[in-house]
């Protein structure tokens, strides 16, 4: 008898809850989104992500480097970028561990501090190229 009413309340319960829209910022999975491509430092982050998106800001030889002065990280190498932040430090990137990174969430909406990045977006980086960088990270962030 308990059973039947669970059964007949639960879709009722159901039916009742209230519409709260789509989620506002995507779902962060640590995991690798695709296992059988490995995801190169090099030429898949710093030369087509970081280079042309970040590089103004989070390179020490760009004209403007606000994020190097101002926030302390260097994306121009994988030693500098491991490196971290004034407010990243060691956690700007957690090898395995996409979510908790603090650089996959500056990309993100709802950046834990500060602004979202790159900060003269938008456009923002694309879901394929937050994929890539997440993809590395959980991947273990080598070199």
């Amino acid at each position: 008898m308990i059973a039947l009413a669970a059964a007949l309340l639960g879709g009722c319960i159901d039916a009742l809850a209230p519409e709260v829209g789509p989620p506002l910022r995507a779902v962060c999975v640590n995991e690798d989104s695709d296992p059988t491509k490995d995801v190169s430092f090099a030429t898949d982050l710093r030369d087509k992500i970081f280079a042309p998106r970040c590089g103004f800001c989070h390179t020490p030889t760009a004209s403007t480097p606000i994020g190097v002065t101002l926030g302390g990280l260097d994306l121009s190498t994988y030693a500098t970028l491991r490196s971290g932040g004034v407010n990243s430090a060691q956690t700007i990137v957690v090898p395995g561990r996409p979510c908790q990174s603090v650089l996959v969430q500056k990309v993100m909406e709802g950046p834990p501090f500060g602004d979202r990045m790159p900060e003269n977006g938008p456009p923002y980086l694309s879901r394929a190229e937050v994929t890539l960088l997440s993809d590395w990270i959980a991947e273990g962030a080598r070199e």
